[in-house]
């Protein structure tokens, strides 16, 4: 049968969106699925859809769509469905054009099955929804979450349905309790959570994982409270949030304000995100409120055992505390019942792999497989014979000639999808799948951005077979290459040619950058190639090579001084004794020297006096370029360079602290440049250190 899902904004990044992709993947091997999005904001869907979902936009919102003056008065008046829904107050309203255009597709859909996810959809397709094909809503959100004026809204379009689907048996019971009087079908069908493509974590490292959105609900800030005891018992450990919101700078300010800025980071959003959750060794949630339990699931898929509140719904109905997990009380002092519930894992390496083993085999209930099956059971239950699994569905010889047809279109120009997994070690395999044109003498070059450097990489591809499941590879390794510092784009060439093209950045994995082996000191310095993808979606990679290096491994601010410790890597930067020197980048001028002492191990320990930087401040704003400067040797930059990120400006990220200068107050802040490198910002007053 055809089933159709209904989004918002197909073209952004959330639990809805991700969710929705996942179930309509999992529906699309014996199905005929599309989704529709109300808007379309990007070119391309950032989670992507499975092949056999096909998509479809009502409206497009990206700066170069074209419109009447008629569907451009209709875009800026504001729909009148649903009033009390925050979409409506969001960045992306809905819209008297989007209104008339989903009025008019829900008219003439051909589908069996409609399903709208979020309740201005929900009440739209009541509306509007014709008799004749199933409808079906879906909360994401869970009944708790609405005010009452919205619930008013939603159980009247929600009487009117076929079915009602929820994400936890316990928002059913709410909905069924509500709707006592209705004919609705209320069921509960769990999230869907494919087997992740990467790596699971290997649970060596010492980094905890939360994901979310950053809004109250979440409640991140007690999951930093609690993350300030577990540091002052075990300051080795991490903790990392991934996610966008408006809590941000709440949250940052709160890090400050504890100093955990070396502990605590807000990561921003991650898309795909499984190949985060394999960096972990723990996983954590600590809202007041988890309807999905989406990030739950993939955290267990990805072998983490998830410290939760005890919050509705999802949590308890996911995690077996004590088994794949811990429940801690979501009342009284939750932020010491978190705190104590990491530390008990922390301090546990036989206990923490016991449970990540338990969480892998638990999250297989909720594989694609699974799910399918659950819908196709509501929609027979609901229309006997809808549910069955239609004989339409495209066959194996309709998937060959797409295959084939993706082939020929690439070889046409069109950019070729590469992942990259760094391996132990540090080298990088990068992998096409099966059914992307590699024939044999092609390779893939590795591309300097700086002319200044003289030697590209050509990796010859091994041809499917090499690797047992019909991928083809390429491998860089560290024992045969050594690249420059710098960014290298990865291209495409074919054997014997001399153009190249650009290919698209397919699934990263760098969890292995972040191995204990990988992060201590070693005799030749650091060498360190980290694979991302650039702005446009292309595949890249960062180098740094720093045969002596000094690794900054934490800064301290307070009112007195700026506090740096690290390690010196490399046999020749330990050969030497150093002093810290701190320079005036415009003209080398106004040297500040302080003393840097150096243990047999290679750690190091800076005090830099801050009203001293702000007597000697020209005024302005200027930049301070820090070096650990030996006697006869060489001059090292302190830095950051070891780890996962190739980006690390708006992750670390260090407070300001004011002093009082000869020519007045003087702001002070360490920040990283783009090469990771540790400077030093001052400008006059409150001004320009503060914002940068």
């Amino acid at each position: 049968m055809k089933i159709t899902f209904l989004l918002h904004n197909a073209y952004a990044v959330g639990g809805t969106v991700r969710a929705t992709a996942n179930v309509a993947a999992a529906l699309a091997a014996h199905h005929e699925v599309e989704i529709v999005s109300y808007y379309r904001t990007a070119d391309r869907m950032p989670l992507g859809v499975a092949e056999g979902v096909r998509t479809r936009a009502l409206v497009d919102l990206r700066p170069a769509a074209r419109r009447t003056a008629v569907e451009a008065a209709d875009l800026r008046s504001p729909g009148i469905v649903c009033p009390h829904d925050s979409v409506h107050a969001g960045w992306t309203p809905p819209s008297r054009l989007g209104e008339t255009r989903l009025a008019a597709y829900l008219r003439s859909t051909d589908a069996d099955v409609v399903i709208a996810t979020r309740p201005y959809l929900v009440c739209f397709l009541a509306e509007h929804g014709r008799t004749d094909h199933l409808r079906v809503g879906q909360e994401y959100a869970g009944r708790d979450a609405h005010g009452p004026a919205l619930l008013s809204d939603l159980d009247t379009a929600v009487a009117r349905l076929d079915g009602y689907i929820t994400l936890s048996q316990a928002d059913e019971r709410a909905h069924r309790t509500a709707l006592a009087d209705v004919r609705t079908r209320v069921t509960s069908i769990p999230v869907c959570c494919p087997e992740p493509d990467a790596e699971p974590s290997s649970g060596e490292s010492r980094i905890v994982l939360a994901a979310g959105r950053l809004t109250p609900a979440k409640r991140y800030d007690r999951l930093v409270d609690a993350f300030a005891k577990v540091a002052a018992v075990h300051p080795d450990w991490s903790l990392r949030i991934y996610g966008r919101g408006r809590e941000h700078h709440r949250l940052r300010h709160r890090i400050e304000e504890l100093g955990l800025y070396n502990n605590v980071l807000l990561m921003g959003a991650r898309t795909p995100l499984h190949p985060e959750w394999a960096k972990g060794a723990l996983a954590v949630v600590p809202s007041s409120g988890e309807p999905s339990g989406m990030s739950v699931v993939e955290a267990m898929s990805c072998g983490l055992p998830v410290v939760s509140t005890d919050c509705d719904h999802a949590p308890r109905e996911i995690i077996t505390h004590g088994q794949d997990g811990l429940l801690v009380p979501d009342d009284g002092p939750v932020e010491d019942a978190l705190a104590d519930a990491l530390c008990r894992l922390i301090e546990n390496d036989a206990e923490r792999g016991r449970m990540a083993a338990a969480a892998r085999r638990n999250a297989e209930r909720f594989r694609p497989e699974h799910i399918a099956a659950q819908y196709e059971a509501l929609f027979t239950a609901l229309r006997p014979g809808h549910g069955s699994r239609s004989s339409s569905k495209p066959t194996a010889g309709t998937g060959r000639r797409s295959r084939l047809l993706r082939l020929a279109v690439a070889r046409l120009g069109q950019p070729v999808t590469v992942g990259c997994r760094v391996l132990p070690g540090g080298s990088l395999a990068f992998q096409l799948p099966a059914d992307q044109p590699a024939a044999a003498g092609w390779k893939l070059v590795l591309h300097p951005r700086t002319h200044t450097v003289a030697e590209t990489p050509h990796l010859p591809l091994e041809q499917p077979g090499t690797g047992g499941d019909g991928r083809v590879r390429a491998v860089l390794d560290t024992r045969h290459w050594e690249l420059a510092e710098g960014d290298f784009d990865v291209l495409l060439q074919r054997g014997g040619g001399s153009r190249s093209r650009p290919v698209r950045a397919g699934l990263i994995e760098t969890a292995r950058l972040l191995d204990p082996a990988a992060l201590r000191p070693a005799d030749g310095g650091v060498r360190t190639w980290i694979p991302y993808a650039t702005e446009d979606g292309h595949l890249a990679v960062r180098a740094w090579l720093r045969p002596a290096h000094a690794e900054v491994t934490s800064v301290r601010v307070d009112d007195e001084a700026i506090r740096l410790r690290g390690s010196l890597h490399g046999r020749t930067a330990r050969a030497h004794h150093y002093r810290f020197v701190a320079r005036l980048r415009a003209d080398g001028g106004h040297l500040i020297d302080a003393p840097c002492p150096v243990d047999p191990y290679g750690d190091f320990d800076i005090t830099l006096p801050v009203d001293v930087v702000a007597d000697l401040h020209p005024g302005g704003e200027v930049l301070w370029d820090l070096r650990l400067s030996a006697y006869g040797g060489p001059e090292i930059r302190p830095a950051m360079v070891t780890g996962d990120l190739v980006d690390r400006q708006d992750v670390s990220v260090f407070p300001v602290v004011r002093s009082v200068g000869r020519g007045g107050e003087v702001s002070l802040r360490p920040r990283l440049t783009r090469d990771h490198d540790l400077v030093l910002r001052t400008a006059d007053g409150r001004g320009g250190a503060a914002e940068a």
